[in-house]
């Protein structure tokens, strides 16, 4: 019993120093951070979505305490709040990390280094995102310089070997030059990341009521997402839906775009009105047979090839990727090809549910570029903060029993609240 007891001792110390005791409250904790309300957390893991499944995942690893850490797009299924908790979270773990990411923002608070790998090279930079930007145009600016000098002596070498090669007088001289330029470690210019601006037509003008909601009632069982909410968009306005999950944000875009029906009270959509719906769902009305331009020219029979291309590429899709079938393409390159074809003919209310889901950071930065010219009015659910901050004109915060209507834009509510979403306090 003495050799048994003493045993146990070491193995409930060890228990102890590895933190089983303190386990469920962290994975509580960590679970809470990613969004779980308790219910979640107690039930049953099959149940879940695949994005829900995808932070059980993560918080598995997170509380694994691993010495490196490598994650894959490691806020493409979390909400703003949840990103939030995650830079805390990542910036106190003891660990090396390496990630991919298309989150700005994210990398800027997180990253100590960029790795860029263009074209079966990797470089290096010390620092955030912001400093790899900055960093790699004054790199490309000194290369392209280097690059004029160069092919400026070249140039002027070859000249003499030109006038030169047939004088005998001149023969060795000659030779010490093409031996000298054949020594010489050429210079490439700076590969150039092809970025295609595409202007996007302005809608027809609608009225200055755009949508009406009245007394809007929802509920889902007992989980009430609204009770009477009275809210009227105007031309030209830009919502930012901002919420934690299951504040009902999604909800309330399906109700504006007729994709589901309220309890009670009323949606208005105003006078000439044209809407465009994006959302998850839209993915699958592309047809999987066709390739990405068939599918463009089917959409638009009536446009030019030039037209066309123009489109596809300002979206990433140029050179033979546009032959591609719709049946292989990413979830990237879906979202991407649907608000290609939602943008060519825009409509005057565009209603847009995490449009920049799994998008790379060109083609969001090409996307709110874009936007910002929209002459037309905006509804969206985003987490991510340079879509917010360079689009949006008003917010809607979805929080605690009334929602609240903010009359500025997103970098306006922030300063204002002292938070970046509900219940995140900076």
């Amino acid at each position: 019993m003495d050799t048994i007891l003493g045993r146990f001792g070491e193995v409930q110390e060890e228990y102890d120093h590895l933190g089983g005791y303190g386990l469920e409250s962290q994975a509580r904790e960590v679970l809470h951070g990613l969004g779980f309300d308790e219910a979640r957390i107690d039930g049953d893991v099959g149940a879940l979505s695949g994005g829900w499944k995808m932070r059980v995942a993560m918080a598995r690893v997170l509380l694994g305490r691993p010495e490196v850490l490598l994650m894959d797009e490691p806020t493409n299924h979390l909400d703003i709040e949840s990103i939030i908790w995650l830079e805390g979270f990542l910036k106190s773990l003891p660990a090396a990390l390496l990630m991919t990411s298309h989150d700005r923002e994210f990398m800027n608070r997180i990253d100590t280094r960029i790795a860029e790998i263009d074209d079966g090279e990797i470089t290096v930079y010390a620092g955030n995102y912001e400093f790899y930007e900055r960093e790699r145009a004054i790199r490309e600016a000194n290369r392209e310089a280097a690059y004029a000098r160069q092919q400026a002596m070249l140039a002027k070498e070859q000249r003499f070997i030109d006038r030169f090669s047939a004088h005998a007088a001149k023969a060795a001289q000659v030779q010490s030059r093409v031996k000298a330029l054949d020594k010489i470690e050429k210079i490439e210019l700076p590969k150039k990341r092809k970025v295609v601006d595409f202007q996007f037509r302005q809608p027809p003008r609608s009225g200055d009521k755009v949508v009406t909601i009245e007394d809007l009632h929802k509920a889902y069982g007992s989980h009430v997402v609204y009770d009477g909410l009275d809210m009227i968009i105007q031309r030209g306005e830009r919502w930012a839906i901002m919420g934690a999950n299951g504040a009902g944000k999604t909800t309330l875009l399906r109700m504006i775009a007729g994709a589901l029906e309220p309890d009670s009270g009323q949606v208005r959509i105003g006078a000439s009105v044209q809407m465009g719906y994006f959302a998850q769902q839209a993915l699958q009305l592309l047809d999987p047979d066709k390739t990405i331009w068939e599918q463009a020219q089917h959409d638009f029979p009536g446009e030019s090839v030039g037209a066309l291309r123009s489109l596809l590429g300002a979206f990433q899709f140029s050179g033979d990727e546009v032959e591609k079938k719709i049946r292989s393409l990413s979830g990237g390159e879906r979202s991407r090809l649907v608000l290609a074809r939602m943008l060519m003919y825009p409509p005057n209310l565009l209603v847009l549910d995490e449009p920049t889901n799994h998008l790379d950071l060109l083609t969001k930065d090409m996307l709110i570029k874009a936007l910002k010219d929209f002459e037309g009015t905006m509804i969206f659910v985003s987490h991510d903060r340079s879509f917010l901050r360079g689009l949006s004109t008003r917010v809607l915060e979805l929080s605690g029993d009334e929602p609240h209507l903010f009359p500025g834009s997103y970098v306006e509510y922030v300063e204002r609240t002292g938070h970046e979403a509900p219940g995140i306090h900076s």
